[in-house]
C-alpha cells in the first residue's frame, strides 16, 4: 500500500509518502490501521469533526466511505486536510 500526504499533512506526519503492507479488507481497517501507524493523522481528525469538517480520504482516486471493500494488490491512497473556501 503506498500512502501520500498532502498540505500540511506532510508537515505533521513528517514525510511526504508511505509504504506498508496491510491486509485490511474494508475501508473502515484502512483508517484505523492508518490512525495507528500515524497518530498525529487522528488527532488531526478529531480536531476536524469538532468543526464540523472531515479528512479526506482517496483510496484508489475514490472517496473511501463509498467503497464497499479494498480490492486489487496495489492500493494508493492520498490524505488531505479539509479545504476551505472563501
Amino acid at each position: 500500500m503506498k500512502v501520500q500526504f498532502f498540505a500540511f499533512l506532510r508537515d505533521e506526519i513528517g514525510k511526504k509518502e508511505d509504504e506498508f503492507e496491510c491486509d485490511c479488507s474494508s475501508p473502515e481497517e484502512l483508517l484505523e490501521e492508518l490512525f495507528k501507524r500515524y497518530p498525529k493523522l487522528k488527532e488531526e481528525d478529531e480536531q476536524y469533526k469538532r468543526f464540523g469538517l472531515e479528512l479526506k480520504v482517496l483510496v484508489n482516486g475514490r472517496e473511501w466511505k463509498y467503497l464497499d471493500s479494498l480490492k486489487g494488490d496495489e492500493v494508493e491512497v492520498a490524505l488531505f486536510p479539509p479545504a476551505a473556501g472563501g
